[in-house]
């Protein structure tokens, strides 16, 4: 009898990928909700900063302590639609971040107004307070920090300089609403403070859409002509100011009442995973810097390590099937956007190193199980072969 030949062991089977982003898993639970806010939208004669928005400006403002929220169709507009309220214009300068999201500088200078860099901490990437301060003028109105990543600027300090100086603070928290930072709610620190609700922020809805906080009330009465083209409530085509078309749609504000309650737990899950990341990465210093420990009570929005070798590093993961993006790639003050402001390379030398050192990794509620450990473990490997 002639033996049948061995069948071959099968082959392991490969990991599943860990992507950056991975929106099929982040909506798969919300399915549901937004069919039904849909067809109730769809089914209603309100569309547009009609009755969900009003309850989404009620829910905000309970949360946060807010006097006034006013809804609008961004982050960025939020702070356009403030800066605007503030009567920042031409001749003004504001102080902000050379090491940002670009909206932070690009809606004072479409004020007709002068974004005035500051450098970054380099282990935060917090906009840096002395630097702050040693940037501000008799032509100041204002400081504009962001938050960024797992971080909060120190924002109890800027609170002080903007009394100190008498200038408006204005915080870009549009990544922390629910966080609370030198013991208030992420936004309440000064003037006014900004949300957004873009999909991949904690908060994040199904669009864009933003929204504006403060306890000012005329502040609050002028956004709120701005974002709806310069009309007082119930007073159409009546346009006291040149405004904006920057209003909030009733699908994105239904949908967002829907997730508000689950905010919590959502920052809650995404703590978890930095703490994956934290334990695992720490000891791998200096070769990959993790960020400072300690998430209790921040907004975890992108968990960002530092890496001389970032761009091996982001090559090695990718060929293990791990997304990564880079946050980011030029600082505001060398973008062809702002040339016109005169600088060069070495102005601020801190926001150039964190463009060269800077790697965001896969961080999102709805991470597969067991994938932040799969993540530290391809960083590992990276950082002990041969190295």
């Amino acid at each position: 009898m002639t033996a049948s030949p061995a069948t071959p062991p099968a082959a392991a089977a490969a990991p599943a990928p860990v992507p950056y982003s991975d929106w099929s898993a982040r909506f798969e639970d919300w399915t549901e909700d937004l069919v039904e806010v849909f067809r109730e939208v769809a089914e209603s004669d309100e569309f547009i900063l009609k009755s969900r928005v009003e309850r989404l400006e009620a829910e905000v403002a309970r949360r946060t302590g807010a006097a006034h929220a006013v809804a609008v169709a961004g982050g960025t507009g939020a702070l356009t639609v403030t800066l605007a309220a503030l009567g920042i214009g031409p001749g003004d300068e504001v102080v902000t971040p050379a090491f940002s999201f670009v909206s932070t500088a690009s809606t004072v200078a479409l004020r007709g107004a002068t974004p005035v860099f500051a450098d970054v901490e380099y282990d935060t990437a917090m906009l840096d307070v002395a630097a702050t301060e040693a940037a501000v003028t008799d032509r100041t109105r204002a400081l504009l920090p962001a938050y960024l990543f797992t971080e909060s600027p120190r924002m109890g300090a800027f609170a002080a300089l903007a009394a100190r100086r008498g200038l408006h603070l204005v915080e870009d928290s549009a990544v922390a609403l629910g966080a609370e930072v030198d013991g208030l709610p992420a936004g309440r620190h000064g003037t006014a403070g900004v949300y957004s609700f873009f999909p991949a922020k904690p908060a994040g809805g199904i669009g864009d859409a933003g929204m504006i906080v403060t306890d000012d009330a005329e502040l609050a009465r002028v956004a709120r002509m701005l974002r709806n083209h310069g009309q007082p409530a119930g007073k159409r085509f009546h346009h006291e100011l040149l405004g904006f078309n920057c209003r909030m749609d009733e699908l994105t504000a239904g949908f967002l009442l829907r997730k508000l309650p689950h905010l919590d737990r959502l920052h809650a899950r995404r703590r978890e995973i930095a703490e994956v990341y934290e334990e695992g990465l720490r000891p791998l210093a200096p070769v990959v810097l993790p960020p400072p420990a300690g998430f209790a009570g921040r907004s975890v929005y992108t968990y960002v390590v530092r890496a001389q070798e970032r761009d091996a590093l982001r090559a090695h993961l990718a060929a293990e099937g791990i997304g990564t993006t880079v946050y980011y790639p030029r600082p505001l003050h060398l973008q062809p956007a702002f040339a016109h402001l005169g600088h060069g390379p070495g102005d601020f030398p801190v926001a150039e190193r964190l463009c060269r050192e800077a790697l965001a990794l896969p961080l999102h509620p709805d991470m597969a199980p067991g994938a932040p450990e799969r993540v530290v473990a391809a960083v590992r490997r990276f950082c002990t072969a041969g190295r």
